[in-house]
């Protein structure tokens, strides 16, 4: 919500997203954050915060850390403020998928664990980060450039379909696809559309039982089995036919190939999306068990 001094004019809102900088609004609150979740009423955490930044992110030697807990709140902001603009992410992400852990608090024989668990976290941190204007987001535990919650959800519902009907060939290749296209500095959107139709390929060739057809072969194999729509089915081998012809980018070797951000970004979810059209097809017509 815009504020006052936003509202008359007095103030103009800051509307550039932040994809190669971090600026020191979205620092701190991602800090605040930090402050509320190791720092409750009931427990401290922050000497196993940096126990684990010690060992498993920075790389240094744990004899050197402070030995009070204020003295570690200390060394961990000390470090997250000297962070480039990527290494803050990679912190964050190390964070969630160590927090349940770094947490963990055992009474005898029971163990307890933090307020917030791992989905509640990456919901408040994607908040700030929408909030503050940042060019990323978690999309299956990974922080990948922007997209909107249509196609995040449609990029989680195909790993989750996937798993749930045991394609974990097709579930793999769009986890890939999500990580690669989130690499910082340095997004590797090339071999993020190569994983991404890889999904699709390999869901059709799981359902017909083939593993050497040809996408194309494998569609028409699905088209007498079950009802595919003829021109969702063509404009996919169209879409296809641009990552595999001799100046698409699986045969581009001599030329670096014209694709960025928006190409990838959107073959990952189109390609989702049709995973998930397949999976819904195949499993109503029997094909799945």
């Amino acid at each position: 919500m815009a504020s006052f001094s936003e509202k008359i004019g007095v103030v103009k809102p800051n509307r550039t997203l932040q994809v190669t900088s971090i600026n020191e609004a979205l620092r701190n609150s991602l800090w605040n954050l930090f402050l509320d979740l190791y720092e409750d009423d009931r427990s401290r955490y922050w000497k196993r915060v940096a126990d684990y930044t010690a060992k498993c992110f920075r790389k240094v030697p744990k004899d050197e850390l402070p030995s009070r807990d204020y003295d570690s709140r200390t060394w961990v902001k000390e470090y997250f403020y000297s962070l480039e603009w990527y290494r803050v992410y990679d912190f964050i992400e190390f964070l969630v998928h160590n927090h349940r852990n770094m947490t963990a608090e055992s009474y005898g024989v029971h163990t307890s664990y933090h307020r917030f668990d791992t989905s509640q976290l990456i919901s408040v941190i994607n908040a700030i980060l929408e909030r503050e204007l940042s060019g990323f987001r978690f999309i299956q535990g990974e922080l990948a450039p922007i997209t909107n919650p249509v196609e995040i959800a449609e990029i989680d519902d195909a790993v989750e379909a996937s798993r749930k009907k045991g394609l974990h060939g097709a579930r793999e290749h769009i986890c890939t696809a999500v990580r690669l296209l989130s690499k910082k500095p340095d997004p590797d959107y090339r071999n993020a559309i190569k994983e991404a139709i890889s999904a699709v390929e390999s869901v059709a060739k799981q359902i017909t039982g083939s593993d050497t057809a040809t996408l194309d072969a494998a569609l028409k194999q699905l088209s007498s089995k079950m009802e595919l729509h003829g021109a969702l089915k063509a404009g996919f081998l169209n879409l296809y036919g641009f990552t595999s012809d001799e100046s698409g980018i699986r045969h581009a070797i001599l030329d670096q190939p014209t694709v960025g951000f928006v190409e990838a970004k959107y073959m990952t979810v189109v390609c989702s999306a049709f995973v998930n059209y397949l999976i819904v097809k195949a499993d109503g017509a029997g094909l799945l068990k």
